[in-house]
């Protein structure tokens, strides 16, 4: 975990004047996102602007100030740059030319606008396509081709009815863009409407806000409607252990005083993260601040994001790497998102080395052999 030091912003000429009651609010971070070619140079110096606004006009860039203070800004390597400075490699269709926009067909999986349903129990709500930040990995990324909105009350209020009417859903992701973006009172409005729905037992929150904006968690307002809702997990979104620091453990200690888990999905990224050393890293530093490792991803055949893929082998590497050298609670499950809305298979390295009548073969992380009865 990465302590960052009082007023440690103040080392950027750009956010030399501001003072900390600004910096900690997540509402000065999101309405001075870097959104600009001219802005990111003021702190990126190096940024190629014929690339940037080839990729820029396709697919639209934004940054907290906080997110990129993180980042070693004279590094073009630096793994929290690669996941949000535009790159050519988004729009060249040889890396691009297997990828799709919608692979899993969430958008044709959709009863109604805003929801897709591709498993029996649960549905996913698309509340919003606003992101603090616009990651260049996103398996949304086709939403970058719009324009920034919220879903409506009346959108809602569809989807709502549709969950109301099909009983066999107990679970809901609550989604986006980003859901923790929205104003509070929207944030109470769409909990109070699922909370009530008596066949729904788990409300999950899907937000990188814990990653990029930590100080939405300081907020006592979002926090006291969080604690009015018992059926919430919050699921978040670490790729490398530069983005945790000491207000990322603050954070989760307001999320985890509301009574609400933290569980985290990571992406493996080409470049950025795919290096058994530091996803252990990675795992360490999130059990550290109380957040459960919950997903390994293998990266998405999305359209804009196949130049982050690695082979499948690479993440069975690194999931043996981690066997035995992590307790269980610090051990994601590798999975992989089946096109066509197939849903998602786990992925683990092969531990039976031979398979007889009687008994199994078995090999333990160190490739110690043990033969078990087979009963």
């Amino acid at each position: 975990m990465r302590i960052l030091q009082d007023s440690y912003w103040k080392s950027f000429e750009k956010w030399k004047n501001i003072d900390r009651d600004n910096w900690f609010n997540w509402k000065w971070q999101t309405a001075n996102r870097i959104k600009s070619l001219e802005d990111l140079k003021s702190i990126v110096k190096w940024v190629d602007e014929r690339e940037f606004y080839q990729v820029n006009t396709l697919f639209h860039f934004a940054t907290t100030p906080y997110y990129l203070s993180l980042a070693d800004i004279t590094n073009p390597e630096d793994p929290i740059l690669k996941q949000v400075i535009p790159s050519k490699q988004e729009i060249d269709e040889e890396y691009q030319k297997e990828a799709e926009l919608d692979p899993f067909l969430e958008d044709i999986k959709s009863p109604v606008p805003g929801l897709t349903y591709r498993y029996p129990d649960r549905v996913l709500m698309r509340t919003t396509n606003v992101c603090s930040v616009y990651c260049r990995h996103c398996m949304r990324k086709r939403m970058f081709l719009e324009e920034e909105r919220a879903k409506t009350k009346e959108e809602f209020e569809i989807m709502f009815e549709y969950i109301k009417k099909n009983k066999n859903i107990k679970e809901v992701l609550i989604s986006g863009g980003d859901p923790l973006t929205l104003p509070n009172k929207k944030i109470d409005y769409i909990l109070e409407n699922l909370q009530y729905i008596d066949h729904i037992d788990v409300i999950r929150i899907g937000t990188r806000d814990v990653v990029v904006n930590p100080f939405r968690f300081f907020d006592e307002n979002l926090l006291e409607i969080l604690s009015k809702y018992d059926k919430i997990w919050i699921v978040t979104h670490f790729n490398h252990p530069n983005e945790i620091t000491n207000y990322t453990k603050q954070a989760v200690k307001n999320i985890l005083q509301t009574g609400i888990p933290v569980l985290n999905q990571t992406v493996l990224l080409k470049g950025v993260n795919d290096d058994k050393f530091l996803i252990e890293e990675l795992m360490r530093d999130l059990l550290k601040v109380k957040i459960k490792p919950y997903y390994l991803f293998h990266c998405d055949p999305v359209k804009g994001v196949y130049h982050f893929k690695t082979g499948i082998d690479k993440g069975l590497e690194i999931m043996e790497h981690l066997r035995g050298r992590l307790s269980g609670i610090g051990i994601p499950t590798f999975a992989l998102d089946l096109n066509g809305g197939l849903g998602k298979i786990p992925l683990l390295p092969e531990y039976i080395v031979e398979k007889g009548g009687k008994y199994i073969k078995f090999r333990n992380y160190e490739n110690k052999e043990v033969i078990i009865k087979n009963l």
